[in-house]
């Protein structure tokens, strides 16, 4: 146990004991006369005091009132040291400059920050817009994907504001004891207030609030939750209510809640029947969460959360900045920077810095101190698919995934060599796939026509396409395929009216199962079930005559996966520009030991 905690538990403890000592010497001065061995009487001295205490204390201690007053005091000690404890919760404060992060660190999010600033710059001059009516706001919510850069702004406000910043994580106050959770978060707010007062202004910053601030749909309805004892401890302790309720129902009331008057003059103003000065504390609280929809509407209005930010992926400008300032950090060789941004669209701040990361590893695990192109696309590849975990193939089967992913390879050029670009092609087994076919869009899109889905479509399905044309069977290995195929004909035909029908089934209200409940009512229905089944067989059979047209290159592809494994990045790009004419491929495709099973 930290040694402050040992302070503030014993220090009661203590001050305690010192008092009731005092009390019995001051008993023991004012109703006793001291008299010498000549009986001349004299005052009681510190010694006599300290002789006759123990001479009570050790009659007293046969009492048994005295022995349960001094067991009930100890208890109470006890249980008011366990709550003190327990209502302080986790949280820390960062003092004016005391932090050397600030809004120059964040990148790549440069309309957030601009939003963030113009609060910052609200919140200081506090007095000012009041004193002209204006109403600054009290909260900023960041919502968005994960590492988008949601906590790093808080860190930077935390750098420049120069007021205490005081960061918590929603689940600091969550605690077994009904109603802690509230005292965390009174004390939370009461600590704010006490640095108002002293530097005029205090941020409180919630980390990952869904964590206590989930509406009450976001728990089980009642109609859901179980019977019994069972059910009523679920609902007591569920997000939606009960101890989560109470928490979210206390923040809510201290952003903004009734402000009691303080100090003495509030009695005389009362007497006097003049108006009471209501303190105003200039508190800006700031929340994180990438579970926005999930939160309680009330967190949301305005008075509480009032300003929500987006913290989104960046776009192509974005990245460039971010893997500019990271880059920055580490030893590289000259790198092309538009190239590294093009080809991490998608990304995060936080998983392009990884990447970096993961890269320099690479490159001091091969000995060289400062990374390279080379070393930034294996750590892509550790990112995306995982750790290299060579296994020993049967030959057959080593065939046959090289075909499988030959077939997924030639059929996305062949569809979509345009849109998107393949950055691997591997038989090497990556986490739970065998070999794999990865690509990467070429530019930036927002969204999908209705022959990009078909497209996308037809390449899940080239792999089994390719395992029946050249083996007249297929393997277990098509099985994440097929239910990436079947989830989007779902979406086609059920989500983005491209089908028969023009409903959505996406209006289905989800239940703690998210979108499983949606799929399966999709699925138990007939013609939607038949629509999708027909829509995979109709891509089945023109992903069939592509490679059936393309064999050739199917063939050689094959040989140089079974020669090499791997194929990455530029070398991979500029192979199958030189190979993707079937002339060339059947001068060059070799003939594999096993036979293959004609085309029909």
């Amino acid at each position: 146990m930290p040694w402050k905690n040992r302070l503030r538990i014993w220090l009661p403890r203590i001050l305690v004991l010192s008092l009731i000592a005092l009390v019995g010497l001051n008993y023991f001065f004012t109703h006793y006369i001291c008299v010498n061995a000549d009986g001349i009487q004299r005052a009681c001295g510190t010694g006599d005091a300290i002789k006759k205490l123990g001479s009570v204390i050790n009659g007293s201690t046969k009492s048994p009132l005295f022995i349960a007053i001094i067991l009930l005091g100890a208890i109470l000690m006890e249980m008011g040291s366990m709550l003190w404890l327990m209502a302080r919760g986790r949280s820390y404060t960062i003092y004016p400059h005391e932090y050397d992060v600030g809004f120059d660190d964040v990148r790549g999010q440069r309309p957030v920050v601009d939003s963030v600033k113009e609060v910052v710059k609200l919140f200081r001059g506090f007095k000012e817009f009041k004193r002209i009516g204006g109403f600054p706001p009290h909260g900023i919510l960041f919502e968005g994907p994960p590492g988008t850069g949601k906590t790093l702004l808080g860190k930077a406000v935390a750098g420049e504001v120069g007021v205490p910043f005081i960061y918590t994580s929603a689940t600091g106050f969550a605690n077994m004891f009904m109603g802690v959770g509230n005292l965390r978060v009174m004390a939370l707010f009461r600590r704010a207030k006490k640095f108002c007062r002293k530097y005029d202004g205090a941020v409180i910053f919630i980390d990952e609030i869904d964590a206590i601030g989930s509406r009450g749909g976001g728990s089980p309805s009642a109609a859901t939750e179980g019977a019994g004892l069972m059910g009523r401890i679920e609902r007591f302790v569920s997000p939606g209510g009960g101890l989560g309720a109470g928490i979210v129902n206390e923040l809510l009331v201290q952003m903004d809640g009734m402000v009691q008057p303080k100090g003495l003059s509030r009695h005389f103003r009362r007497l006097l029947h003049m108006k009471p000065h209501v303190p105003s504390y200039n508190i800006l609280v700031m929340a994180a969460t990438n579970r926005a929809q999930v939160l309680d509407p009330a967190l949301l209005r305005p008075g509480r959360f009032d300003r929500k930010i987006h913290v989104g992926l960046p776009d192509k400008e974005g990245r460039t900045d971010v893997i500019s300032y990271y880059l920055a950090k580490v030893a590289h060789k000259p790198l092309d920077i538009e190239k590294f941004a093009q080809v991490t669209i998608g990304y995060s701040p936080a998983r392009i810095k990884n990447i970096i990361n993961e890269a320099l590893i690479v490159a001091l695990q091969d000995g060289r101190e400062a990374l390279t192109w080379e070393d930034i696309w294996q750590a892509k590849l550790i990112d995306e698919i995982g750790l290299k975990q060579p296994v020993k193939y049967t030959d057959k089967e080593k065939v046959m995934t090289a075909v499988h992913e030959a077939g997924h390879a030639v059929t996305a050029h062949e569809l979509r060599s345009e849109e998107a670009r393949i950055q691997v092609i591997t038989i090497i087994k990556r986490q739970e796939a065998l070999g794999l076919v990865s690509s990467m869009e070429r530019e930036e899109r927002y969204s999908s026509t209705k022959e990009d889905l078909l497209d996308i479509i037809r390449v899940k399905m080239a792999g089994m396409v390719a395992e029946e044309i050249w083996f007249g069977t297929s393997t277990s290995g098509v099985g994440g395929d097929l239910h990436q195929a079947t989830m989007l004909a779902l979406q086609y035909v059920g989500q983005f009216g491209m089908g028969k029908h023009l409903l959505s089934y996406s209006v289905i209200p989800t239940n703690a199962a998210g979108g499983e409940q949606t799929i399966a009512f999709m699925l138990s229905r007939d013609e939607i079930r038949d629509e999708v089944d027909a829509l995979l067989k109709q891509c089945k059979a023109e992903v069939t005559e592509i490679l059936k047209k393309r064999r050739f290159v199917v063939e050689r592809i094959r040989d140089e996966l079974l020669e090499r494994e791997e194929l990455v990045g530029d070398q991979l790009e500029a192979l199958m520009s030189e190979i993707f004419d079937e002339g060339v491929a059947a001068r060059t495709a070799r003939p594999v030991d096993l036979p293959p099973t004609p085309p029909a």
